[in-house]
């Protein structure tokens, strides 16, 4: 019995190494990748209180700290570094506003990818731009992660008087096969990922205008969103390396 035991594992293990090497053989071919990242141009800026009782939003406009294109070039620097032949994808701006707005206007129930809408008029144009693979980076919520806006932000939910105001992204990144029209690999990152505190205070931050407090950390959030973007590449499989 130990001995059919035995065997039974061992060719099952066998099986899950050749499932690993073959998808990771698959993922090393992947080329011809149109990139698009989908996030607003507003800095939520969020204080809640332990209990939840009180909570506070506000928001920035960093229309001009460009977050999708820091994200999509940073994107195609890490491609080619890694040989393989990636663009931006060319898109509408009205078409991918109206996606968005669809995206967040569904219930909160459980959707999966609430972005698979526009995620088909992307693979739509990146079919008529010639990629082979699709790799799109959008907001992507995580229940470990309720306090937080999906996407990007600034969140302090501890005191008001002493929280220590963080800065976060929560999202995923999704290479999609043009052809087949099938997600290859997905993941998602959270503030355990991708974050920093800030050291300053709810207090402190809250007598700060949005727009200023934004303007304080804009070089750290846009490092972070570069991480991001490389830290996608890897958790993807997509990289070996971290």
């Amino acid at each position: 019995m130990l001995k059919q035991i035995f065997f039974l594992f061992f060719a099952a293990f066998l099986v899950s190494c050749t499932t690993t090497s073959d998808k990771t053989h698959k993922l090393d071919s992947v080329d011809d990748i149109g990139v698009v990242s989908v996030f607003d141009d507003t800095l939520p800026i969020k204080y809640l209180t332990p209990k939840a009782t009180t909570t506070k939003e506000h928001a920035a406009d960093v229309t001009t700290w460009s977050i999708n294109n820091t994200i999509t070039t940073e994107l195609l620097s890490s491609f080619k570094g890694m040989n393989k032949k990636a663009f931006a994808l060319e898109v509408d701006p009205a078409l991918v506003q109206q996606g968005k707005n669809e995206a967040r206007a569904l219930k909160d129930l459980y959707l999966g990818n609430r972005y698979q809408g526009l995620e088909q008029y992307f693979l739509s144009q990146a079919e008529k731009q010639g990629a082979q693979y699709l790799f799109v980076i959008h907001p992507m919520g995580d229940e470990n992660f309720a306090a937080y806006r999906a996407g990007y932000g600034m969140l302090c939910q501890t005191e008001v008087a002493k929280g220590d105001l963080e800065a976060y992204f929560l999202m995923r990144a999704v290479l999609w096969n043009v052809k087949t029209r099938e997600v290859e690999t997905r993941t998602t990152l959270t503030p355990a990922d991708l974050a920093f505190r800030t050291g300053r205070t709810c207090r402190e931050a809250l007598r700060l205008s949005p727009d200023k407090l934004a303007s304080l950390y804009k070089d750290q959030v846009l490092d972070l969103a570069k991480k991001s973007a490389d830290l996608s590449i890897v958790r993807t499989g997509l990289s070996k390396t971290r």
